[in-house]
């Protein structure tokens, strides 16, 4: 089975399009996880380089807004419909709202599965803080009302949101695990959603923590038979990445740190 290693946009759209592509791919990344653009000369230009530069493509739903749910509703569903137009992958979607009700927030997930079938590709709904996915209890809801809901694993934000790694909460993580079809690889603690520099000593436990779980799901994958996995190094810049007080300089590269996990990663996952 192929592990399909991603980079994400984030932190490098300062570059422009192509010296961020070209930058991937110099990093020995398989493939790029970004926003999809909505004008039709920049998905023309963005095809275009992935071809050049022989990259994948996983397409980041982050774009959908609106001040009221029915603008979120309309803004959601074209901001997916032009990620799927693209044939990623796979879809990456930011779905929902925190505050919004499981009603409000299920009519996302149904547009979403809409989408899916009708382009017969995979939208993964990532677990991310501020989203309908963005602790272990609001999860277990959504899971229990949508049996074929698929996940974006990235519980760096869980661990946030519980003060924990999830030592008390095995089940959620294990249901976590199986439906998982992509791979946020970031690590978090107890106190946020990324730790400082996984090269650290410090942080040996987080570290092998979500190792474990990461490798738990490729090796998921494997047991199914899947032709591949996608997995993105996803450390971001600030103010994800903690800055030096009165610098305000970063205390470490991310560009740097994505590159250094995906290697380990080569070297660590089964």
């Amino acid at each position: 089975m192929e592990i399909v290693y991603c980079c994400a946009w984030w932190g490098l759209d300062h570059l422009g399009m192509e010296g961020m592509v070209s930058k991937i791919k110099s990093g020995g990344f398989d493939g790029i996880e970004v926003g999809i653009p909505f004008n039709d000369k920049e998905q023309t230009q963005l095809r275009k380089l992935l071809d050049k530069f022989d990259l994948q493509v996983i397409a980041h739903q982050y774009q959908a807004e609106g001040t009221t749910f029915s603008d979120f509703v309309k803004s959601f569903k074209y901001s997916l419909e032009q990620a799927a137009r693209f044939q990623p992958l796979l879809i990456n979607s930011h779905t929902g709202k925190d505050f919004w009700s499981i009603e409000e927030n299920g009519v996302l997930i149904e547009i979403a599965q809409e989408i899916s079938d009708k382009y017969e590709i995979t939208v993964a709904h990532e677990t991310h803080r501020g989203r309908c996915l963005f602790s272990t209890f609001a999860a277990k809801q959504y899971f229990e009302k949508f049996p074929n809901l698929k996940i974006n694993f990235d519980i760096s934000h869980w661990c946030c949101v519980s003060e924990s790694l999830l030592e008390d909460q095995p089940q959620i993580v294990e249901e976590a695990i199986k439906r998982t079809e992509h791979i946020h690889a970031r690590v978090g603690h107890a106190q946020g959603a990324q730790i400082t520099d996984p090269r650290l000593p410090e942080w040996e436990t987080e570290v092998n923590t979500f190792i474990n779980w990461w490798n738990r799901i490729v090796q998921r994958f494997r047991a199914e038979g899947r032709d591949f996995i996608t997995i993105t190094p996803e450390f971001g810049p600030t103010p994800y990445m903690w800055k030096i007080p009165f610098t305000q300089q970063p205390i470490s590269n991310h560009w740097d740190i994505n590159c250094y996990m995906k290697d380990l990663l080569k070297e660590r996952i089964l």
